[in-house]
């Protein structure tokens, strides 16, 4: 994208502040409370491509455009890596998701916001802890909202391959960091993928953002 000129950055914050109305109203509905406030990483390398990244809430717009491509059936079980403050888990919520709604946050600080609105839903489990800790055969389809940077997020996938031994689905929003080392790798196959800089007519960012769906099938 061409850098902004002052009009269209007028616009954006214009659009930016009509996106935030529409997040605020869902969150104070689903968990009475805002969950729009940016929660810096506990450990972040930049230089070296290691460590977490910060929590930042996904628009709800967004979300509904990329969960369009995803088919949840009451059988699956889903888990948010790095669920944050948990706008992907109230998302699913709000659409009355059929399956278990489950997260994992190494942030307390966010991770607390999560585990406390959540309390009231019977169908959504919240975990503070590492990611690497727990096995992912339970599941069936995993959110990633760029929760590592790249060295990281390799480490991981080679932990994931290991747990699991059935066909699964990643939803990988953000993924122009890291999305790239999942290509060509075995048994991993991208069903679809899109780059936005608007959603619904509106500007949401200055740089457009892409998010992929991929499935996983081990070997036999």
């Amino acid at each position: 994208m061409k850098a902004f000129s002052v009009k269209n950055k007028l616009i954006l914050g214009i659009h930016g502040k009509l996106l935030s109305l529409y997040d605020y109203l869902i969150d104070k509905k689903v968990c009475h409370t805002s969950l729009r406030k940016y929660i810096p990483s506990v450990y972040r390398d930049d230089k070296n491509g290691i460590g977490s990244t910060g929590s930042e809430s996904t628009r709800y717009l967004i979300l509904d455009r990329i969960f369009s491509h995803v088919n949840i059936t009451e059988t699956d079980n889903f888990i948010d890596v790095g669920c944050g403050m948990g706008r992907v888990l109230a998302y699913l919520q709000y659409k009355k998701c059929p399956c278990k709604i489950n997260g994992i946050e190494i942030n307390e600080e966010s991770g607390k916001v999560a585990l406390e609105w959540t309390k009231e839903y019977d169908n959504i489990n919240v975990v503070i802890g590492d990611a690497f800790d727990i096995n992912y055969n339970d599941y069936t389809i995993v959110f990633f909202g760029r929760p590592f940077l790249p060295k990281t997020f390799l480490e991981f996938i080679e932990k994931f391959e290991n747990d699991i031994t059935h066909p699964i689905t990643l939803v990988y929003w953000v993924d122009q960091q890291s999305g790239f080392l999942l290509k060509d790798r075995e048994g991993w196959s991208m069903q679809y993928r899109e780059v936005l800089s608007k959603i619904k007519g509106m500007y949401y960012a200055t740089c457009p953002q892409g998010y992929s769906i991929w499935t996983y099938v081990p070997k036999q």
